[in-house]
């Protein structure tokens, strides 16, 4: 009796969200952005993103840390205050600090570098290809990874760090200046998302169009990086005695997995938008 019940409510709600569907241009947008996340497989996409984002950090904490002696103040910070400073690369940081210490520092530069450009270049073929999976732009002829676009994103990447790490250090610093700006951070946030998404498919649509896109990213990722400061890393490193590495992995793959799965959120949004306004101008999508 209860199953039947429950069924016929659920029955009466769905039927009454598309009652309301048709009347709420927003409502029925935000039903369409749903749809088109569950059949590009949004999840699963932004699975392959965290998977090549974790396997970049390593590289770049590498060279940030046991390369250039930045970083968790070249081991002498706390790994909390590295991870309130950096976020998610803070627990990177912080695992590799001791890398510091010794004298391997320029082999870990030269070993370094160029993994990290390799593994750039992998991250911008996901990127592009899941792109190309939520624009269904397969038809058309993909951007490539090609040395100069894979410099120019990792450059974009190591400034959306530079912004983290100051958001980290005024948070740090004064609780009403770190929260003027976490509210500040999210226009560069935004812009970063602009430029790169500019460079992967998305049909023939403007700029213009990416926008909405890239204002919930940037509203979101700054979300992620107070969460991955202040709840993500603590809990992480409170467990470290009882799981180890796969503790500080685990809170890593969680985090970067809800940036990933924002970034691929990002330009769903904005195919889905771009969508409506073609069909409501009366033109047919190529």
């Amino acid at each position: 009796m209860r199953a039947a019940a429950f069924q016929a409510r659920a029955k009466r709600m769905a039927e009454r969200a598309e009652a309301e569907r048709a009347r709420h241009g927003a409502l029925d947008a935000a039903f369409e952005v749903v749809n088109r996340d569950v059949e590009v497989g949004g999840g699963i996409i932004a699975g392959a993103l965290a998977y090549r984002f974790f396997i970049w950090l390593l590289p770049f904490a590498l060279v940030l840390v046991a390369g250039l002696g930045l970083a968790a103040g070249a081991a002498s910070e706390s790994p909390q205050s590295a991870a309130k400073s950096l976020g998610l690369a803070g627990l990177v940081s912080s695992s590799v600090a001791s890398a510091a210490k010794g004298s391997a520092r320029w082999y870990a530069l030269l070993v370094g570098v160029p993994i990290l450009f390799l593994a750039t270049r992998s991250v911008l073929r996901v990127l592009i290809g899941s792109h190309r999976l939520v624009w269904t732009d397969l038809r058309a002829a993909a951007p490539r990874p090609t040395p100069r676009a894979t410099a120019r994103l990792l450059g974009l990447v190591l400034c959306f760090f530079a912004f983290s790490a100051l958001a980290g250090a005024a948070r740090e610093w004064s609780f009403a200046v770190g929260l003027l700006v976490s509210l500040v951070v999210i226009v560069p946030y935004s812009a970063f998302w602009l430029l790169v998404s500019v460079r992967l498919p998305h049909r023939d649509s403007g700029w213009v169009s990416l926008i909405p896109g890239a204002l919930v990213f940037g509203v979101g990722i700054e979300l992620i990086q107070i969460a991955a400061a202040y709840v993500i890393a603590p809990l992480s490193l409170s467990k470290q005695g009882t799981y180890g590495a796969l503790g500080i992995a685990a809170a890593l793959l969680v985090g970067l997995f809800l940036i990933s799965r924002l970034m691929v959120g990002a330009a769903v949004l904005n195919a889905t938008l771009w969508e409506r306004q073609t069909r409501a101008g009366g033109r047919i999508a190529p």
